[in-house]
């Protein structure tokens, strides 16, 4: 009797991983959206290492095989060489203005590009759709997790108003007191509302786990924390800009129960504002009245783009007055060409803009995981342009970073699956 040998023309699929070894496998990849969304980036070390020491026990071959399958998608090159080449250009342009005001650390430009790095790397290591949105939800998770420890050892420590005089965690270990810009902080505390509003879009099967009691608690405590320190943006963000982008997109995909629920969330809207005018609390009073064109960012903002469009080889300092005694324009293209000029901003305008078009290619093949990542997008982007990102707060850099990472991965397995479609389709026709 003849033996026919084995052909080995066609690759075999790849063997799936038992459900208690993938559990395993994404838990240990998920500690280190953790620590960067955290912002305690000394704990990187020991996340890192205990992320090796599992991944080891559990095998390198799904590690290897997310690294071949992105690292041989163009796309995935192109958001690297863009990202470096605006690298390059933010450090290699840089020239300090007035250094006894304000000169950038030697470790700055070396810490960003190495946290950039290793968001990048750490997405390229999941190739499931659940667990790349479950990075988004960890990286959430942790920014809540700092600024709820913030807010709660300042009230411990200081007195209220806490407005201006959030005290840093990070440093108190060090035996000195340092404080946050109050602003940044509820930035920060945008995140993990945003991600878990945005939450809505997805299918319940690649919702994290225990999305649910998570994403309400951590919203109740998000909103307490901003109370307390009296920021008026968080609720721009949160019960206005996140609602309207969410609701429009769930119309888009005819989900009609939580689109209705938000729309009328957003219809009582006016008098929540009544309320907070009759009870002198204003906390939603000021984003939406007249005074809006006099807000100090704004006023930056307008500032720059006159002189930019006037001369926009020329950077500028902080204007106009009375705000030139800032450091910061509080906005992320304004204060990358402050520091580094035309070809620096150009750079990063590229960056985010191949970043937006990649989502967009997402959508058209994965609808609703790609509108999540677009309702995640827009208002990261929007509060990357109202704080001093990335010197005071990173993770909204990060976040978008993550978010064209993660489109890339995505986009690269679909052109996978197509791929070897045929040949599937090949073996299984075969008669047994």
């Amino acid at each position: 009797m003849v033996f026919a040998k084995p052909s080995f023309c066609c690759s075999l699929p790849p063997i799936p991983l038992k459900p208690s070894t993938q559990f395993n496998y994404a838990s240990a990849l998920c500690l280190i959206p953790l620590i960067l969304g955290l912002g305690v980036y000394p704990l990187l070390g020991l996340g890192l290492a205990l992320s090796a020491f599992t991944i080891t026990n559990l095998g390198f071959e799904p590690f290897w095989q997310n690294k071949r399958r992105l690292w041989n998608w163009p796309g995935f090159w192109i958001f690297a060489g863009l990202l470096i080449v605006f690298a390059c250009c933010y450090r290699g342009f840089y020239i300090p203005y007035h250094p006894e005001i304000l000169k950038m650390p030697w470790g700055y430009f070396s810490v960003l590009f190495t946290l950039s790095a290793l968001t990048i790397f750490w997405v390229s290591c999941l190739s499931k759709n659940s667990d790349l949105i479950n990075f988004i939800w960890y990286f959430s998770f942790g920014a809540l997790l700092f600024c709820l420890f913030t807010i709660g050892i300042t009230g411990l420590l200081a007195k209220p108003p806490f407005y201006g005089r959030v005290i840093d965690i990070r440093y108190l270990i060090t035996g000195s007191t340092q404080y946050i810009n109050t602003p940044g902080i509820a930035n920060l505390l945008c995140l993990f509302p945003i991600v878990f509003i945005s939450g809505l879009i997805l299918n319940s099967n690649l919702r994290p786990r225990w999305f649910w009691p998570i994403g309400v608690i951590g919203l109740i405590l998000s909103l307490i924390s901003a109370l307390a320190i009296g920021q008026r943006s968080y609720f721009v963000v949160c019960f206005l800009m996140a609602p309207v982008i969410v609701s429009i997109f769930l119309l888009l995909i005819r989900a009609w129960r939580p689109s209705l629920i938000l729309i009328t969330l957003l219809a009582i809207y006016p008098s929540l504002l009544l309320i907070d005018k009759l009870l002198g609390i204003q906390l939603l009073h000021r984003p939406v009245n007249r005074n809006l064109l006099s807000d100090a960012r704004f006023e930056m903002f307008q500032f720059w783009t006159n002189h930019l469009f006037a001369n926009p080889f020329q950077r500028i300092e902080v204007g106009p007055p009375p705000w030139d005694s800032l450091q910061w324009f509080h906005n992320f293209f304004a204060d990358i060409h402050r520091l580094s000029g035309f070809w620096a901003l150009l750079a990063a305008v590229i960056l985010v803009a191949y970043i937006f078009y990649r989502v967009l290619c997402v959508i058209s093949k994965e609808q609703r995981i790609g509108l999540f990542l677009m309702a995640v997008a827009i208002p990261n982007f929007l509060i990357m342009n109202t704080s001093v990102v990335p010197e005071g707060e990173r993770q909204p850099f990060l976040l978008l970073l993550a978010i064209g990472a993660i489109s890339e991965v995505i986009l690269a397995n679909l052109k996978h699956a197509s791929s070897t479609k045929p040949n599937n389709d090949l073996i299984n026709s075969n008669p047994k």
